[in-house]
């Protein structure tokens, strides 16, 4: 289900309209090459991290399995940032949609190796992995329109900052890490809304 999540946010976040690629900034081909790399050597690193950590801790225990699946998260996330890359020229729409992506991996991929409350068998955890299928569902919604999204944005932030007092009420607080994803989305839902103010204005 997550992962049909993390698909479902990112297919509707590239769905963006063939005026959006008259945008007024746009990154240079260099820069876009450059930043590729970057994050395909940043995929890579961050699968090694567990094998890395089997060696100092016998907390991390990952199967073979793990990896597998991991890497085909990896693979899936680099993907949808390579299709988010060639759909739109638009500079803002592509930061927003790395940072929406992102900040849903970052939930599904910390609660599947360690989880967030407790380890990865702790119900509370799965107030994470909601947040990611509601901004899903709005991002279907939304279907590329990057007004739509900046709405989807502010609600799904809201919503995460809802069950951090639901947690903290509960007696297992995560302010900080409530914060950071509610940062990233809320900087999701900026750009989104750049985006939007440039495709407007190209339109005009």
């Amino acid at each position: 289900m997550t992962l049909i999540a993390l698909d479902a946010i990112a297919a509707s976040v590239i769905n963006t309209e063939d005026s959006m690629n008259t945008a007024v900034t746009e990154m240079s081909p260099r820069t876009e090459r450059f930043l590729r790399r970057i994050g395909w050597l940043s995929a890579a690193a961050l699968l090694a991290l567990p094998a890395i950590a089997m060696q100092f801790t016998e907390e991390v225990n990952w199967t073979t399995s793990d990896f597998v699946i991991a890497g085909v998260v990896l693979a899936l996330v680099g993907g949808v940032f390579e299709l988010a890359a060639r759909s739109s020229t638009n500079l803002a729409f592509r930061i927003a949609t790395v940072m929406a992506v992102a900040c849903g991996f970052l939930q599904v991929w910390i609660n599947g190796a360690v989880g967030i409350i407790g380890n990865e068998d702790n119900p509370a955890n799965w107030t994470y992995f909601a947040v990611v299928f509601m901004a899903a569902v709005g991002a279907v919604a939304a279907y590329g329109n990057p007004r739509a999204l900046v709405r989807t944005m502010i609600a799904v932030a809201v919503a995460q900052g809802l069950f951090s007092i639901i947690h903290a009420i509960n007696g297992t607080p995560t302010p900080i890490i409530d914060g950071f994803f509610v940062l990233l989305w809320l900087v999701a839902a900026g750009l989104f809304r750049r985006a939007a103010l440039q495709r407007e204005a190209a339109i005009a």
